[in-house]
Parts: structure tokens; C-alpha cells; sequence
């Protein structure tokens, strides 16, 4: 109790000092972004370089008083769209390889649906795309407040329903790693006993998420056949390796044209990873450990994001192992998460852009997919062998 108490008068006494220095920070930042040539970078817009400036000063207050995000299983105002879900009773939550013995077990979870429920009688043939949020682990939730303008961008773009797990943050109790990885299992496991087909199902997600979606690729590359494998992954400004210095952040040549920085990854790592674990482990730092997998992979990353010379780094790796499909999108003039940070920053354009091309890389896949089915046939008939086409756009 007294922990708790101190943490809370600590984090109200930053709050003011906080708000206090905003009241005359804000106005100072607003007036020396008017010139194009002060802001972080002249390509930006005014609403751009002021709102990378605002998120920022957020993370920085984030990282400071370890903000305890909250969390909920109740309906809130999405009503019907919020769903809970029970831990799956298949046999899926198997021990990983080279990991401590955790007292972490699955548990109930909540989500959120954009832009509305899935309906089993009529939408069996509907794409839907599972989206695992960003936020270090440490931030954000599924609901509106959050991922509404996301979420349904997302959709429209994609003409897909769209489920959103509130997976366990690293801030709540035992939500250390493997808690989110399990509640990402959870919720595929959700989505396919609701009858949706795993050819049907896009795994994506943004930062963090994007971390998620790459641990839950591998997971059910090791495990062929325990789920179905999914249509593809997109991945939006990935966070992929955990085991960096943060002080590597601070050092980066993108760091004052991005929001992220060394003091908010250092929380969150330690938050995130047990203590008696390895940082390089391939579920922690998969930028370390490329794999192969049959689901194709598609990247999105800004050019000015503190994380991009790594996440191009772990696709160039990827792209090296046979029959992996890997494309990358470089954003011009992009800090880090766009796809969370949209209306924030004012990159909505940016992100619209980038959607459209992911929905293109899905189409595409879905017909190779189709033609590599008439393929199979003609294969076993003949005995030809069929590579799969492999592209790293940049």
C-alpha cells in the first residue's frame, strides 16, 4: 500500500510540474515552429512538427512517472463492439524454447470490433484483420479512444472487419512476457472457433504490435498446423529488437525528427522482459533471429523513425531465407508508428498512402495463393518444381 501511495503522490507531483511547464512550453514551441527552417524537419507540416513535438513531451512524461495505463473488461461506450473472450481450451499455449518457467497463465481478455461484430452466417467469406496495438508495451488500449480513427481507416481501406485485443500490458499484474504473447494466441484462437477461416485472417500491428505479430508469426511457423496459418502480416513501424541500448535512441541520426525515445524503450523493457531473461532471445529480439515462414510480410517504416535502419535490417534477413516473402514501404519525411499517430501528427495522407499499398500486397498475394493451389496440381502431375516470387520493395 505504501508503494502504491508513493507512486501516485509521485506521479501527481510530476502531473503539475508537467502541466505547469506545458503552460509556457506549449506557446514557446508553437511560435518557433512558425518558420518552415526551426522545425524538426522543413519538410513537415506546421500541425506535423508540433504534434511530434506534443508526443514527446508525452512519452518523456510517460517514461518518467510509469504511467499506469488503465484497463477494463467492461463494454465502455463500444458497447456491443467490445467483446470478452476466454482463454482457448485447444491445446495451443505451448512452453517456448529457452524461456524461463513463468507463473504467467492465460487469462480472459477483452477486444474491440471496427467498424462492427462479425457475423458468422454472413460473413464467412470476409477478410478480417486481427490488430495487435502499439505503445511499448506499456500504453494504449483497442478501444476508441485510442484506435478508433485507426481501426477504421483500416477497414475501409482493406474492405475488412477488423478485431482489436486488449492484450495485458506490462504494467498490470503478471504482465511480463508471455502474458501478451498468450493473449495474442487467445485472440487468433477467437477468431478462428467464430468460424473465421485462417486464410481469411491478416495479422498486423503497429510498434509494439508489430513485435507481437513477428513472435506469433514464428510461433505458428514452429508449430505448423496448430492454428492454420493466416493470409499475410502487415507491420507498421516495428519494434524489433528489444535487447538495443536505449542510449542508442538518443544517439540515433533520426532521434530529433522522431517522438520515441531512450528513457520510454528502457521502461518498457524492463517492464516487458523478465529479469532471468536473455534480451536476445528470438521472441524478445527477433531483429537477431530471421526465420522461415509461408506468410507473406509486409513492412511499413518511416525514414526519419529512430527504429528504421533495424527494421529494414531484420527484412533484408528475412528476405535471405528461401521462400520467405518480404516487401518494405519507406515513408519519406515519416517519424516512428504513423498508423497510430495519424491524427495526432497530422499524417493521415501518409498513412492512407501506405494502407493502399498494403491492400494491393494482400490482392496480390491472395491471387499467387490461388494460382499456387492450380500450381500444386500441376506439380504433383508433373513434377516441376514451383519457387515462390520474393520482392523487397524500397
Amino acid at each position: 500500500m505504501s508503494s502504491i501511495f508513493s507512486h501516485q503522490l509521485m506521479t501527481w507531483i510530476w502531473t503539475v510540474i508537467t502541466l505547469a511547464t506545458c503552460c509556457v512550453r506549449v506557446p514557446l514551441l508553437g511560435l518557433y515552429n512558425l518558420p518552415r527552417a526551426c522545425r524538426r524537419h522543413p519538410k513537415w507540416t506546421y500541425r506535423q512538427a508540433m504534434g511530434v513535438e506534443l508526443l514527446r513531451i508525452w512519452f518523456a512524461y510517460a517514461s518518467s512517472v510509469k504511467f499506469r495505463f488503465p484497463t477494463s473488461l467492461e463494454s465502455g461506450k463500444e458497447r456491443e463492439r467490445f467483446v470478452v473472450i476466454q482463454p482457448s481450451t485447444r491445446d495451443i499455449y505451448r512452453a517456448l524454447p529457452n524461456v524461463p518457467k513463468s507463473t504467467v497463465k492465460p487469462q480472459p481478455m477483452g477486444g474491440t470490433w471496427y467498424p462492427r461484430l462479425y457475423n458468422p452466417s454472413e460473413d464467412a467469406t470476409q477478410q478480417v484483420i486481427l490488430h495487435f496495438h502499439g505503445g511499448g508495451y506499456v500504453l494504449s488500449s483497442p478501444r476508441d479512444s485510442e484506435c478508433g480513427p485507426a481501426g477504421l481507416a483500416l477497414c475501409k481501406s482493406m474492405d475488412a472487419l477488423s478485431f482489436f485485443p486488449q492484450y495485458r500490458l506490462a504494467t498490470t499484474p503478471d504482465g511480463r512476457f508471455p502474458a501478451a504473447f498468450q493473449d495474442a494466441l487467445t485472440a487468433y484462437a477467437y477468431l478462428i472457433d467464430l468460424g473465421v477461416r485462417s486464410s481469411n485472417i491478416v495479422l498486423s500491428g503497429d510498434s509494439a504490435g508489430g513485435h507481437l505479430v513477428v513472435a506469433l508469426l514464428r510461433y505458428l511457423s514452429d508449430n505448423h498446423g496448430l492454428l492454420g496459418d493466416p493470409r499475410a502480416a502487415l507491420l507498421w513501424s516495428p519494434w524489433l529488437n528489444l535487447a538495443a541500448d536505449p542510449a542508442d535512441i538518443d544517439r540515433s541520426r533520426n532521434q530529433t525528427t522522431d517522438f520515441l525515445l531512450g528513457s520510454f524503450v528502457k521502461w518498457a523493457v524492463e517492464a516487458f522482459v523478465p529479469p532471468d531473461m536473455d534480451l536476445k532471445h528470438p521472441y524478445i529480439a527477433p531483429a537477431y533471429h530471421p526465420f522461415s515462414t509461408q506468410i507473406p510480410i509486409w513492412v511499413q517504416v518511416g525514414c526519419l523513425e529512430v527504429l528504421h535502419d533495424e527494421t529494414v535490417l531484420f527484412a533484408d534477413r528475412m528476405l535471405k531465407i528461401r521462400n520467405n516473402v518480404v516487401e518494405v514501404l519507406e515513408v519519406p519525411y515519416a517519424p516512428h508508428d504513423i498508423f497510430l499517430a495519424a491524427s495526432i501528427a497530422d499524417f493521415e495522407g501518409e498513412v492512407a498512402d501506405a494502407m493502399k499499398v498494403a491492400a494491393k500486397f494482400l490482392a496480390a498475394k491472395h491471387r499467387c495463393l490461388q494460382d499456387d493451389l492450380a500450381s500444386t496440381v500441376s506439380v504433383a502431375e508433373t513434377s516441376i518444381p514451383v519457387d515462390l516470387d520474393r520482392a523487397v520493395h524500397r
